[in-house]
């Protein structure tokens, strides 16, 4: 009976998995879809190291205290021009530099952590043949203003996907059903694992405290360009604002001025609930953010950050759904966007557990 009850102990310890997550530091948005993958592992008995840099490496810090981090090589990816080509061209050798630098890095990492598993939010290098590697992304298909450069993107993004064990996919199967639209689908990929709406977020009904909550994210000096004009048009409106300006590395953290409240950054539970008890969310047209609003079924004006072709398609694609409010951050305007918005009905998805099942399979 000793000898059966030693020999259940260590099978049972044998599939405890120990689990990389690498979200990209882009925005906060790599970061924040993490979470519920994140929360999902530990809660299926798997031991989770965090590994990234800058504000996402901050962000997760504050939110999982107790947890393992490891900080990666840097991206350091900036915004300057509101053209996409003229941005990611001439950083596109320090892209790859950083790709090898954390696919190095990534190789020590599993051996002197013991890895089991790594889970790769579009940190292109972070895989090994090694162990089961798998990939998180919604753009399969890459927006490209030029159809000739974009069809070459997509063939080299695939081909680095492929890298990978598995491609994770935030976004529903049918296209038809799709929050991503094209970006998530129409590509040859054979092993793929659709998600559903994959956030932190949860929904419950709860009553209106705030006419408007604006949130910021995004690369600089883009993230700091749009609070500078925010602030400026915020001023002059009656209404009440809550001001979240996503710098998970500052201190002091609240600023109160007549009727606007300014954050430097939120908890995943306090931003949850303020979303839920705001009227009118102001924000980026990140992927991960219309995840959130989208279970949470807010009306958003959405604001792409310029160059980031991704989030203008978004932006238009929703607007021409009539979901969420769309401007340019050039032709910005909080008035005419408030007024516009009410003419757009948002929208509301539900959550099932299909990542419950997916990580289950995973371990």
């Amino acid at each position: 009976m000793i000898w059966l009850f030693f020999l259940t102990n260590n099978k049972s310890k044998k599939y405890l998995k120990r689990i990389l997550i690498t979200p990209l530091n882009w925005g906060l948005g790599h970061a924040t879809r993490c979470m519920p993958i994140i929360n999902e592992c530990l809660a299926q008995g798997a031991e989770v190291i965090i590994g990234s840099d800058g504000r996402a490496l901050h962000l997760l810090q504050k939110e999982y205290p107790q947890l393992q981090f490891i900080t990666l090589p840097a991206y350091n990816i900036t915004y300057k021009s509101s053209n996409m080509l003229l941005n990611i061209a001439p950083q596109s050798l320090k892209i790859l530099r950083a790709i090898w630098a954390e696919h190095r890095a990534i190789q020590q990492i599993i051996e002197e952590h013991k890895i089991d598993i790594i889970i790769s939010d579009n940190r292109y290098g972070c895989y090994s043949k090694h162990i089961q590697s798998i990939f998180i992304t919604h753009q399969l298909n890459i927006k490209i203003p030029n159809p000739f450069l974009q069809k070459m993107v997509a063939f080299f993004n695939q081909i680095l996907i492929k890298h990978f064990d598995e491609c994770w996919i935030p976004d529903f199967e049918k296209e038809e059903n799709s929050l991503s639209g094209i970006l998530g689908h129409r590509s040859s990929l054979k092993k793929k694992t659709y998600l559903g709406a994959l956030t932190r977020m949860k929904y419950q009904k709860t009553p209106i405290k705030n006419d408007i909550l604006i949130i910021l994210s995004g690369p600089e000096p883009q993230r700091t360009y749009l609070e500078e004009q925010l602030l400026e048009q915020v001023e002059k409106l009656s209404e009440s604002v809550i001001f979240i300006k996503g710098k998970t590395d500052l201190e002091g953290n609240i600023t109160q001025r007549d009727n606007l409240t300014i954050y430097n950054y939120m908890t995943a539970q306090q931003l949850n609930q303020t979303i839920l008890e705001s009227e009118i969310i102001i924000t980026r047209s990140g992927y991960s953010t219309i995840l959130d609003l989208a279970v949470l079924g807010k009306k958003a004006i959405l604001i792409p950050t310029p160059g980031q072709t991704e989030q203008e398609y978004l932006g238009e694609y929703f607007h021409e759904k009539g979901v969420f409010y769309y401007q340019k951050q050039k032709n910005l305007n909080l008035k005419m966007a408030l007024d516009a918005v009410q003419e757009f009905k948002g929208m509301k998805v539900s959550n099932d557990d299909i990542l419950k099942k997916v990580v289950k399979r995973l371990l």
